[in-house]
């Protein structure tokens, strides 16, 4: 009896220290991948690259080889619209702050001068308003103002931004400015708009008159070359079959050098859950071969994801799964599986496995969806799933996804649910 007691002391030890060595090794990818020096792993300082770089040294430490056995890099170009210098936006005189109540659309050009603020009115889900807008002579030299939440009372948020994004394309005024009560997202643009668009949020205006004070520089790139990290790992049987692991390493980039997209959730801690995978399958080799891919340009519309599968350095029909893994490092409300209600045998195992051993709070289902970098891969064929974690925070697409606020609550579990699954191909 008193050895099966030590023997069962000595298993659990074990446990926690693979746990602990788990988490432990994502918080390390993800507090460099996620940190200033990397500008957001954008196109601009040479952020992707130096991601790109870091990622492929992980797989290499790991026993990765290339797939293609030449590079672990497939490159491939994108447009990019960047801002390599400190954007200044004033209020009546007053500065913003970039990122907290001002934010400029990813898709401005570059402009500076101080422009007189003047209301626009009417439905701007109505082509002829717009119209009208962009024809007004009177506007020249000007920046129209739309106020938000007095445009969302009768028409939709989807209706508002396309009115928004043709009313960068052209007119007599010089800027747009966009009074939000929502909360802050920033986007990847693959293009240059004519006129810029400014975001304000929780600024007190004048009843009467108002000017705005922009200061703005752009840099265009229509042939941004960017590069996929793609590592190799050869299973134990002689089958040419092989299981897909994938995330995305981009995100948004940099405002200048100080205001970082840092995207650590999104999606550093999806990247570290995938190089921790590879680094498992490298000490426990694998039945199947086992491909790794990190993409770029996701961000910009699954560029990346849609080059490779376009251009596979694999064989797409032998894939027997892909899983693709984006924002890993929360879990307090467990995991959404896209194409669950789809691939139903494989979400029933995802599902009994995590039952079995309780590694997370739930594994919901959810149907196809093409909005991550499974989709040009299902659209082939591939049998796939796309998984992401819920709960535990807020930050998406802002300057507050850091590295220091993620909480990595359920990594070790979702690390754990995910060999188990992959070990039953």
């Amino acid at each position: 009896m008193k050895n099966k007691v030590i023997a069962l002391i000595a298993l659990l030890f074990t446990v926690c220290r693979v746990a602990e060595a788990q988490e432990a090794y994502a918080r390390k990818v993800v507090s460099v991948l996620a940190s200033d020096k990397y500008a957001g792993r954008g196109y601009i300082y040479d952020g992707d690259k130096k991601a790109a770089k870091y990622i492929a040294n992980e797989m290499k430490k790991s026993g990765l080889k290339p797939v293609d056995g030449k590079s672990f890099m497939q490159g491939f170009e994108l447009g990019a619209n960047v801002f390599p210098k400190a954007a200044i936006v004033k209020v009546n005189n007053s500065i913003l702050k970039m990122g907290v109540n001002v934010l400029v659309d990813a898709a401005s050009p570059s402009i500076n001068g101080d422009f007189n603020l003047v209301a626009v009115t009417g439905k701007l889900n109505d082509d002829q308003v717009l119209k009208n807008i962009a024809q007004d002579k009177e506007l020249a030299g000007k920046a129209i103002y739309i106020d938000e939440a007095e445009q969302l009372k009768s028409i939709n948020a989807q209706e508002l931004r396309r009115a928004i994004v043709l009313l960068m394309t052209a007119g007599e005024y010089s800027a747009i400015v966009v009074n939000t009560p929502s909360k802050f997202t920033w986007r990847a643009s693959v293009t240059q708009s004519a006129k810029p668009a400014i975001y304000i949020k929780d600024v007190d205006l004048n009843k009467g008159e108002n000017q705005v004070s922009i200061d703005i520089t752009a840099k265009y790139q229509p042939k941004y070359q960017t590069q996929n990290v793609c590592g190799f790992l050869k299973g134990t049987s002689n089958s040419d079959s092989t299981i897909l692991v994938t995330a995305h390493y981009d995100h948004l980039g940099v405002i200048g050098k100080k205001v970082v997209f840092n995207g650590a959730n999104d999606n550093a801690s999806g990247t570290a859950l995938m190089l921790y995978l590879a680094q498992y399958y490298g000490k426990n080799r694998p039945k199947y071969n086992m491909i790794f891919l990190a993409f770029s340009g996701e961000e910009s519309g699954l560029l990346g994801s849609k080059y490779y599968a376009a251009n596979p350095l694999n064989d797409l029909k032998k894939v027997k799964f892909l899983v693709n893994v984006d924002m890993a490092g929360t879990g307090d409300d467990g995991i959404q599986v896209v194409n669950g209600s789809i691939f139903t045998k494989e979400f029933d195992l995802l599902t009994k496995l995590n039952n079995a051993k309780n590694y997370l709070p739930a594994v919901k289902v959810r149907g196809a969806m093409n909005r991550s970098d499974h989709a040009p891969f299902y659209e082939r064929g591939v049998p796939a799933f796309f998984i992401y974690t819920l709960g535990g925070t807020t930050a998406y697409h802002d300057i507050y996804d850091r590295y220091e606020t993620l909480p990595f609550t359920k990594f070790n579990g979702y690390a754990n649910l995910l060999t188990d699954f992959i070990d039953t191909f």
